[in-house]
This record gives structure tokens, sequence and C-alpha cells, in this order.
């Protein structure tokens, strides 16, 4: 039902999104100095599908759009894969910013 110039647009307009979902998500890891909560089990499995659609894609589809956008997507959950290794064993400075102390009740 969509003309496929209509359906190409859409398909490429994701790559921006999802660049810049993850790089938001990269620098706030970055400007703390940690991952936080970040699952490791999630964040290497999201690596590691990702990879593994940029394989079958190449070889499925050889559809450009498709596969630059999860070139794209593997390159970003890779750089946060990358920033849990070096992060592992951080500990959090920034965790008691911006929070209030609490006045104990007399």
């Amino acid at each position: 039902l969509v003309p496929l110039h209509v359906l190409g647009l859409l398909q490429s307009a994701t790559i921006p999104l999802v660049v810049a979902g993850k790089g938001i998500q990269a620098v706030g890891n970055w400007k703390a100095g940690s991952t936080g909560q970040l699952s490791a089990i999630t964040t290497f499995l999201l690596f590691a599908g990702s990879l593994a659609r940029v394989f079958t894609s190449v070889q499925e589809t050889g559809d450009p759009t498709v596969i630059v956008t999860y070139v794209c997507t593997t390159t970003v959950n890779g750089v946060i894969a990358a920033q849990m290794c070096y992060y592992w064993n951080a500990t959090t400075t920034t965790a008691g910013k911006g929070k209030s102390k609490r006045r104990k009740a007399d």
C-alpha cells in the first residue's frame, strides 16, 4: 500500500533515531564514568544480535538501506558494550549529586 520510495525514506529515517538514542546513553555513561544499572547481559546480547542481523542482512537481502541501518545499530551497541567493559569495576561518583539531604525529625 505504501510506495517504495516512501518505504525507503521511512527506513532511512530510523538510522539517526537509533544513533541519537544510543548516543545519548553513551554520552551519559561517559559523563557519569559508569554504566550505572545497565545490564551487562542485555548489553552484550544486543551487540551480538545486531552483529548477527548485519550478517543475515548481507546474506539474505543485499538491501543497502537495511544493511546500513544494522551496521549503525551494531556500531552504537558496540560503543555501549565497550563502555560496559571499560567501566566494569568503576564506582559512580555522581550518584549522590542532585539529591537533597533529609533532615532528621526531632
